[in-house]
């Protein structure tokens, strides 16, 4: 539903509100309130209520995003294209969070390692793949290129058009950490080294990024000589960043069905 939603016209305050995208908008919205267990979902009627302009503008607040008229919602905009976002890839019940009172964790510098699950057709993703986000990009190393990827459309295509669930652990790190971290990354980008499994794969290159600011991302024991070896799987990424007392929180993205 939220990678095909379309409406023909504007819903909510002042619009033409046809039933067929009220119905719509409603079952958008039900679908991101429903992750929020203080909100009350609405009735998926195709009619215009009250209760619907108030919802569509909660979300228009929510998203932090510059709205033309407060209450109303309009095809072919960003507003629209953030509502029929993945609940999960949107997150309505973090956003409402820290709408309604910050979270001190969230005021820290963060970062965000993403373990994808394993794909028996794609070279390279046999055994999972790992990425590194900062601040909405987020850098992966492919068998093709080390590419940089705008968070919500990286995510957004692994959910729903590739389909593979996705974990993501929110690490603390300092200013500072948080700065190398990047322009490591971006060093690497440049580089543009060609994909090896062993020595060049997209978790060696998250493990190293990490170990660069002092977060442990492989077991020692597994290796003969952990100084020289650099194979790492993302399972074992997985494993030994979700024991980190770096990890803030952990969250499932869900692909779509």
């Amino acid at each position: 539903m939220a990678t095909t939603a379309r409406i023909s016209g504007p819903v909510g305050r002042a619009a033409m509100n046809h039933p067929k995208d009220v119905f719509t908008v409603q079952q958008l919205l039900n679908g991101h309130m429903q992750r929020d267990p203080c909100r009350k979902l609405l009735r998926e009627d195709g009619r215009w209520s009250r209760a619907l302009e108030r919802s569509i503008a909660t979300f228009q607040q929510l998203s932090g995003s510059p709205v033309m008229t407060q209450g109303r919602i309009a095809p072919a905009t960003r507003m629209f294209e953030l509502l029929a976002q993945p609940p999960a890839i949107f997150g309505y019940e973090r956003r409402m969070a820290q709408f309604m009172g910050p979270e001190p964790m969230i005021e820290e510098p963060t970062i965000e390692v993403f373990i994808y699950d394993a794909l028996l057709t794609r070279p390279g993703s046999q055994w999972g793949h790992a990425a590194i986000d900062i601040d909405g990009k987020t850098y992966s190393q492919a068998p093709t290129r080390y590419a940089v990827l705008e968070r919500e459309q990286y995510l957004s295509s692994n959910l729903a058009t590739v389909k593979r669930d996705v974990t993501g652990l929110v690490l603390r790190v300092s200013r500072e950490e948080k700065t190398k971290i990047k322009a490591e990354l971006e060093k690497r980008v440049a580089a543009q080294k060609p994909y090896s499994l062993t020595e060049n794969s997209c978790s060696t290159n998250v493990a190293e990024v990490l170990e660069s600011v002092g977060i442990l991302a492989h077991d020692p024991r597994f290796q003969m000589s952990p100084s020289t070896s650099r194979l790492v799987s993302p399972k074992e990424l997985l494993i030994i960043i979700s024991r980190s007392n770096r990890i803030l929180r952990r969250i499932n993205y869900q692909k779509n069905p």
